[in-house]
């Protein structure tokens, strides 16, 4: 089993990294600071880290060093606020094998760890139901091998149906993966509804999925017929 080390301060993003990533089978050490970190990565080392820049305790940048000073050639994935170009090329020449922006969808976030873990092209593209197909590197969604024009909210939500994989996805898997909410909260039960509502104007044609409303449950997207 692939241990990855989350390293980040803020609660609710990490509750959540800890939540999804576990649910995906990961193994997941999660570190609060620098410090925290580095007594993980000399404990075992991990097979791949999740670094925020942002630390109470000292800059991402010299924590990083200090991991590969001890194994230069575990996977570094920068998953930072610092939008900066600068800052990114920065990163990226530092050894980082990735950056990803936040707020970030959590599908593209798994997306990148299987491609570093895995080394797999299929994983990243390989989501799909019926004509419906993704590639969530590219944040392209083809339906019957048409583009589909989809705003963020829309896209992050069918890729959280898609990368369910046919089960029943939950309105607290929902908030947490397409809203970055750790907790369910009654006033986005509208707003899961509208968008429910607005995929299922995309999904038409004979070879595309059922969106399936399980009530009381949640949404699962079926083969169809």
């Amino acid at each position: 089993m692939n241990k990855i080390l989350v390293v980040e301060d803020d609660q609710g993003v990490g509750e959540s990294l800890l939540e999804g990533l576990t649910q995906e089978g990961y193994q997941v050490v999660w570190a609060r600071s620098g410090e925290e970190a580095m007594e993980a990565v000399n404990k075992s080392t991990p097979s791949l880290v999740v670094l925020d820049l942002g630390l109470p305790d000292e800059d991402g940048f010299s924590v990083m060093a200090k991991m590969q000073a001890i194994e230069y050639s575990i996977p570094i994935l920068i998953l930072s606020a610092r939008s900066e170009v600068e800052t990114k090329v920065r990163g990226l020449k530092s050894g980082a094998v990735d950056y990803l922006v936040k707020p970030f969808a959590f599908p593209e976030l798994l997306a990148r760890i299987h491609l570093r873990l895995n080394g797999a092209p299929e994983l990243v593209s390989g989501y799909g139901c019926g004509t419906l197909v993704a590639n969530v590197l590219k944040r392209e969604i083809f339906l019957d091998g048409e583009l589909l024009e989809l705003p963020p909210r829309e896209y992050d939500f069918l890729i959280c149906l898609l990368r369910a994989h046919g089960k029943t996805v939950s309105r607290e898997e929902i908030a947490r993966d397409v809203w970055k909410s750790p907790k369910r909260m009654s006033s986005l039960d509208n707003l899961i509804d509208v968008h429910v509502s607005r995929l299922r104007e995309h999904l038409h044609g004979d070879g595309a999925p059922l969106l399936r409303t399980l009530r009381g449950v949640g949404y699962r997207l079926e083969e169809p017929v």
